[in-house]
């Protein structure tokens, strides 16, 4: 039986979630004086930033790094004081196709890339120039990426890039995916190049990107925000006016509650306060999961950071080679390489243990690098997220789920709110300040 908070430790809100939304939204609602608690099922705060260590030195569980256009994670950082801990390095880009390795996503490489004719290359990089400079989204919602690239940039490109790319990532969706998805992944690279004005700059903290939860924790404890770790909500319950958050051992009232989770999780916890078919729209959703696989190597694999897998024969659709772009030097001179493998739950490979996972890798590895060899693998480890990258199809700005719930005082700020952006650091801590000042407004608060 879960115990009770005496109504001395009611709050105004508790945020359920801590990761980098929820732990902005804590933020900004305790600086305006609000009190607040927050309640996270895992040991330690910071969502999918989560860190393992390799050489001593943290270092993400799943990759990340910023655009210099992620402008509301570079604000947070300064104000936090940690913008002079990003730096802004060059990185180099490849792609997996027609069995071999190809520089890619550059002028220079398109005009090596052989498996693209030369009017397939004309029609890839006008078009490409054209989506990059195009600012509003509407042209793109209601065409699926498909169909729009097999217009405008032929079906050879198709077959050869982004066909391979989408199913990788959306599976049987891949044909359904909507070309805002693509054209907001093209804007948001093109866009940062042309900021950096030095070609492509990628920014990475210091010490990993766990630095910046560490700051935001010790803001929350300044402002007196507890963070409930190890503690998953189980039921969120109606209680007079207000709410009161259950988890295994405890209930926690408050007067509103924001969901900062998935909306699956919220839909667990808080799906029978809802009306049918606002829980019937939410639950049509979907979204894959993230498998990624971090292996520290004795040697190179690939000359790449970021290589994308064009090939429905590879098992991964990325392999993001951190110590091509971050000096090994800081792991202990250990080379780290993320498999990246975008699945549905529901998939075999998605739960199976990482000794299968693996030897379904090695074989598709040694095709990339016909020299690598099981040996150079010094330790390895696993992640799983199971929902990482929402199924943006065409028509999704009717269908993104609302910030405020059918029942008053109840919110949601979740990933598949991110449109026509796609997710990431910077727009969990937009989204994040965005619901803040819905419940600022709310609560009467400008």
């Amino acid at each position: 039986m879960a115990s009770s908070d005496s109504a001395a430790d009611r709050v105004d809100v508790a945020v359920v979630g801590a990761g980098l939304a929820g732990l902005t939204i804590a933020l900004r609602l305790a600086e305006a004086g609000l009190t607040v608690r927050v309640v996270e099922r895992y040991p330690r705060p910071g969502g999918l930033a989560r860190v393992l260590e390799i050489g001593g030195e943290p270092i993400e569980a799943f990759y990340h790094h910023l655009f210099t256009t992620d402008s509301s994670y570079i604000a947070l950082a300064a104000e936090l004081g940690l913008e002079r801990e990003i730096e802004w390095l060059p990185s180099r880009m490849g792609i997996w196709t027609d069995g071999r390795l190809w520089d890619f996503g550059t002028p220079q490489s398109l005009l090596r890339f052989r498996p693209l004719r030369w009017p397939d290359k004309l029609r890839f990089a006008v078009s490409t120039l054209l989506l990059q400079r195009r600012a509003d989204p509407a042209p793109f919602e209601n065409v699926t990426a498909a169909a729009w690239i097999r217009r405008h940039q032929g079906e050879r490109v198709w077959q050869r890039v982004w066909g391979p790319l989408l199913y990788q990532k959306f599976a049987d969706e891949a044909e359904h995916v909507a070309m805002v998805w693509l054209w907001g992944k093209l804007r948001l690279r093109g866009a940062s190049r042309s900021r950096s004005g030095l070609g492509e700059r990628l920014g990475y903290m210091r010490g990993s990107f766990a630095r910046l939860v560490e700051a935001l924790e010790r803001r929350l404890d300044t402002l007196g925000v507890p963070l409930q770790l190890a503690e998953a909500a189980t039921r969120v319950e109606r209680e007079g006016d207000g709410f009161r958050v259950r988890t295994r051992t405890r209930a926690y009232a408050a007067d509103r509650v924001v969901a900062a989770t998935p909306v699956g999780d919220y839909l667990e916890v808080a799906g029978h306060l809802l009306e049918p078919p606002e829980a019937a729209a939410l639950g049509a959703l979907r979204a894959t999961g993230a498998l990624c696989t971090v292996l520290e190597l004795e040697h190179s694999l690939t000359p790449y950071y970021w290589l994308n897998i064009a090939d429905p024969a590879m098992p991964f659709g990325g392999l993001i080679e951190h110590t091509n772009y971050i000096p090994r030097e800081r792991y202990g001179g250990r080379r780290v390489l993320y498999i990246s493998n975008y699945l549905f739950p529901e998939h075999p490979l998605f739960r199976a243990p990482k000794r299968e996972v693996l030897a379904a890798y090695l074989p598709a590895l040694r095709r990339v690098n016909p020299a690598f060899d099981e040996s150079w693998i010094l330790a390895s480890h696993h992640f799983r997220a199971e929902s990482a990258q929402p199924v943006v199809t065409t028509g999704y700005r009717q269908r993104i789920p609302a910030q405020r719930a059918g029942v008053p005082g109840l919110y949601l700020c979740t990933m598949a709110q991110i449109f026509p952006e796609d997710r990431g650091q910077n727009y969990a801590i937009a989204y994040g300040e965005r619901t803040a000042r819905t419940v600022l407004e709310d609560c009467g608060i400008r």
